[in-house]
């Protein structure tokens, strides 16, 4: 017998592993990132921003490197030492009014003694950094191509995409030395850990095989009864194997699921999906440990219904609906999910997540939205007018009592999110066109949610401004309660990257928030 989840361990969501994209980047409406003068390779030399900001001073291997002087266009100077396309060490900042600032700096940000960025320093700007090309043919040659975050990679390239022998260095010091093919991991290669330590192995659309514990060039059960008894099942191009319990061809009892990523999932399973007592390990070490059901974290305390052979009585979709109608507060959401960019590496289940909080809005216990309440952008859609025209059109709609809410789940720089039309330099959806999107409409309660690397910085941002509510400890009680204002919550601080699971088949955040959302149990994962 074919167990029924041969293509599809635990999730109806398609999987979709991480890419890397490199493209020559052409600047609509800008000046043209270029070296005017010298030697930008290995020497001294003066080089163009897009924004006509102008670098003169030292390079490294193609990059901003060494000692050197930047004059922005907004008439301030920095002269000092930088390092990778940053200011870092020893520096001074000289405002167009005037005004100074001598310090260390690091990743293009003042810094104290102990490492720390001084916030509010340099207010509402962002680091300028060098991108694009730095060296060779970045579309079908040898190359050295510069991402915004800071991320750079080196090797070969096909159609603008990293593609043979390459080197791909993350902004942590993390790197990974190896073979790529269509922008993603493939083949042989080797992942340098800034700890020092080293993963070795293959890599197959950017995940690593290398995992003992799944058997490459088999797939299918493997050893044992995978029908109704105990065995051993490899997923379809070993994505994931399992070792366990079956009931119906499907995993159904005890047991271990071993990703070919490196997470694992070790517990109780019913019809395919984790259920019952469990813990799931994800590749940094975190540990999320308690109760599932139909593949969903409950908490740590077990659920009424794994205790009680009737669950207890609960509304019916019908009383939802009731309740939300009868409500004066409406709610107005606009949901955004981007995976699929071209300057940025693109992520897994961002598009999930918005898909997942959409449904969630529109089902009773989220609302129950209408059609003309909620607009959700994926991908293409997602543009950084869409974004903005989607905002003013339906925030707009709200009453004075309502509530507006923007979820965004994608790729993000400090001070601002990245929508698809990303171009490595413009179209940036800043943080402060969101802020005063929220700000212009007539609803009482504003609320912006981020599943997004260096979302913190508008947290941080509308800290200052006072216009954040610290807690929102229910989704709907405490928010038709509450005094007006701008609750904001965020994956990440600013200088944080965001989780993604192989075995939630999700952002860990948006995972965690949902569940929040619904009234569940949403203990904080551990580091086991």
């Amino acid at each position: 017998m074919t167990p029924i989840f041969q293509n599809n361990p635990v999730s109806i969501y398609s999987m979709k592993q991480p890419i890397i994209i490199a493209l020559s980047i052409c600047f609509a409406n800008a000046l043209a990132a270029q070296c005017i003068s010298g030697d930008c390779k290995n020497g001294t030399g003066i080089y163009l921003f897009p924004s006509g900001a102008k670098y003169i001073g030292q390079f490294k291997d193609g990059e901003i490197h060494g000692i050197g002087t930047c004059q922005y266009t907004d008439g301030s100077t920095y002269r000092g030492e930088w390092a990778h396309r940053f200011q870092e060490g020893k520096g001074k900042k000289t405002n167009a009014d005037g005004r100074t600032w001598e310090g260390l700096w690091k990743m293009g940000l003042p810094i104290d003694s102990l490492g720390k960025p001084i916030a509010n320093l340099f207010p509402d700007k962002e680091p300028e950094v060098q991108t694009g090309c730095l060296a060779g043919d970045c579309e079908n040659g040898t190359g050295t191509y510069a991402y915004p975050g800071g991320s750079k990679y080196e090797g070969q390239f096909k159609e603008g995409k990293p593609e043979g022998n390459g080197t791909f260095t993350y902004t942590n010091g993390d790197r990974y030395e190896g073979n790529f093919m269509a922008g993603l991991k493939q083949g042989k290669g080797t992942f340098y850990y800034a700890d020092n330590t080293q993963t070795s192995g293959e890599w197959r659309e950017g995940e690593y095989l290398g995992n003992s514990q799944i058997e490459h060039g088999k797939e299918g059960c493997i050893e044992g009864d995978c029908a109704n008894g105990r065995g051993i099942y490899v997923y379809k191009d070993g994505v994931a194997k399992y070792v366990g319990e079956f009931e119906n061809g499907m995993p159904d009892g005890e047991g271990v699921i071993y990703y070919a990523n490196g997470e694992r999932y070790k517990g109780d399973w019913a019809l395919g999906a984790f259920s019952g007592e469990g813990s799931l390990f994800l590749t940094d070490g975190t540990e999320v440990t308690g109760f599932w059901k139909e593949g969903s974290y409950m908490g740590t305390a077990a659920p009424a219904d794994l205790i009680q052979d009737v669950a207890p009585a609960t509304l019916t979709a019908e009383d939802y609906i009731a309740i939300r109608q009868a409500s004066q507060m409406k709610v107005w959401a606009v949901v955004v999910g981007i995976s699929a960019y071209d300057h940025m590496p693109t992520l897994r289940y961002t598009d999930d997540d918005a898909y997942r909080m959409y449904a969630f809005l529109k089902s009773p216990e989220g609302g129950a939205l209408a059609d003309n309440q909620i607009r959700i952008l994926i991908d293409e859609d997602a543009t950084h007018d869409k974004i903005l025209a989607a905002m003013s059109d339906v925030f707009g709609k709200a009453g004075k009592d309502d509530l507006v809410m923007v979820y965004f789940s994608g790729h993000g720089l400090p001070g601002s999110f990245l929508p698809i039309d990303f171009d490595g330099f413009n179209k940036k959806l800043d943080h402060e066109d969101i802020k005063k999107m929220l700000e212009n409409s007539p609803a009482k309660y504003k609320l912006c949610i981020a599943d997004a690397c260096h979302s913190g910085s508008l947290l941080a941002m509308a800290e200052k401004s006072g216009t954040i509510r610290n807690v929102l400890e229910d989704y709907y009680t405490t928010l038709a309660q509450a005094e007006a204002g701008t609750a904001l919550i965020m994956s990440s601080k600013g200088e944080e990257t965001s989780l993604e699971s192989s075995g939630l088949r999700q952002g860990v955040f948006s995972h965690f928030l949902i569940r929040g959302l619904k009234g569940k149990p949403t203990k904080t994962p551990t580091k086991s």
